[in-house]
């Protein structure tokens, strides 16, 4: 079966707590949890405790944490350029948060290098994507890839060949199918082509292509993202783990129903949920 999380960045204006019971009362089953410098988990001042009780809230409302999100700060190349061990050091503690929040992966947007070139850019990410995988390896989770336009890794050629090149099993695409979408990807071929790397999910609902096109949310009357075939596609291939619902907080707040509803009426059609 396939779950159903959503990106709590979408709800950045409501205190966690408020996030999780909605979620919960919603019918969602995980929560994409944000760590950041403005986020629900503040990455300049988690503490174990503050993640002890954000595991017991989130299983008391009968939810998982499915991956955790590096939200509002800023990519994997800026962060190298400006210390590559820095850049190691901050992942770091993300994997931290992630084991103690029984979450599978952390995800990451690789940001754009074009500003001192792109063999540059990619050699950057590759130093310090090793020893970053390394350790996620040793953890037992998985680095996610977030394909995304206007970053060096956008295309799923570009996915496939930065795997090559960092050489680790813990190296992982969180599937942006929107992202894909946008920049003229067909939803079928990308989806089962990049299935095996596959260990997460991104929905937003779109209009037009890139660069002219609007994300709205998921399932809204003008979402032109077929989401019916991508879910087809991947129950196909016997995707088992998570589609997040990615939104954003200027959205109206029945962005968090509208977006479920669609989601989880289209997958039992498919046979894929209960």
């Amino acid at each position: 079966m396939i779950g159903i999380s959503y990106h709590a960045g979408g709800l950045q204006n409501l205190s966690l707590p408020e996030v999780i019971r909605m979620l919960s009362e919603t019918g969602y089953d995980a929560i994409e949890m944000m760590c950041g410098p403005e986020a629900h988990i503040d990455s300049n001042s988690v503490t174990d405790q503050e993640l002890k009780q954000v595991k017991s809230m989130v299983e008391d409302h009968g939810l998982k944490v499915a991956v955790i999100n590096p939200y509002k700060g800023p990519g994997l190349y800026q962060l190298a350029l400006t210390s590559p061990q820095g850049a190691i050091d901050h992942y770091s503690l993300l994997q931290d948060v992630a084991v103690a929040l029984d979450a599978r992966g952390v995800n990451f947007l690789t940001g754009y290098g074009g500003d001192k070139g792109d063999p540059f850019a990619w050699k950057l990410l590759i130093e310090v994507l090793q020893p970053i995988c390394q350790r996620a390896e040793q953890l037992g989770i998985s680095m996610n890839i977030h394909n995304h336009e206007a970053t060096t890794i956008d295309v799923p050629d570009k996915v496939e060949l930065l795997v090559h090149h960092v050489g680790s099993e813990s190296l992982k695409l969180l599937h942006d199918i929107t992202n894909f979408y946008h920049l003229g990807a067909d939803i079928a071929e990308v989806t089962a082509r990049l299935f095996s790397l596959t260990v997460h999910c991104h929905v937003k609902g779109i209009k037009g292509m890139y660069p002219y096109s609007t994300f709205l949310i998921p399932g809204a009357p003008d979402d032109e993202l077929d989401f019916r075939t991508f879910a087809q596609t991947l129950g196909q291939h016997g995707y088992d783990k998570y589609i997040s619902v990615e939104t954003f907080s200027s959205m109206p707040l029945e962005k968090v129903e509208i977006a479920y509803d669609m989601m989880s009426n289209t997958l039992r059609d498919l046979g894929l949920r209960q």
